[in-house]
């Protein structure tokens, strides 16, 4: 894991609750790779985090994808961000699945997007 966040290799003899909040979603991240999951949930990990931060972590998830060749099933906030690294996308509203397919198809409609996706 430290190979795949070397960040975190300057921060070992530090306690987790001393890290920032991208650290600690890296710190998360690498400790859930570490059993070798098949699939692995990301649930809002940019949250609370600045801009430039949120921009390495979702940058983190997609070398993730294409160097373990896992599937990542990514729950965000930052939609636009998060389509454009997906491979497949679904809208939920109220439990309910409003939309399924690619990402630009999604994208492309104009209907949802302005209502849920606030673009």
């Amino acid at each position: 894991m430290l190979d795949i966040f070397p960040k975190l290799k300057e921060m070992l003899h530090r306690r987790a609750g001393t890290l920032s909040g991208g650290e600690r979603r890296m710190l998360a991240i690498g400790v859930g790779l570490m059993k070798k999951p098949k699939i692995l949930l990301l649930d809002e990990i940019t949250t609370d985090l600045a801009p430039i931060m949120v921009k390495t972590v979702l940058n983190k998830v997609v070398e993730l994808r294409d160097r373990l060749k896992i599937t990542i099933v990514l729950v965000e906030q930052y939609a636009k961000r998060a389509l454009e690294i997906s491979d497949k996308a679904y809208l939920l509203v109220s439990g309910r699945i409003r939309f399924e397919g690619k990402p630009e198809e999604l994208l492309k409609n104009e209907e949802l997007v302005k209502l849920y996706l606030g673009l």
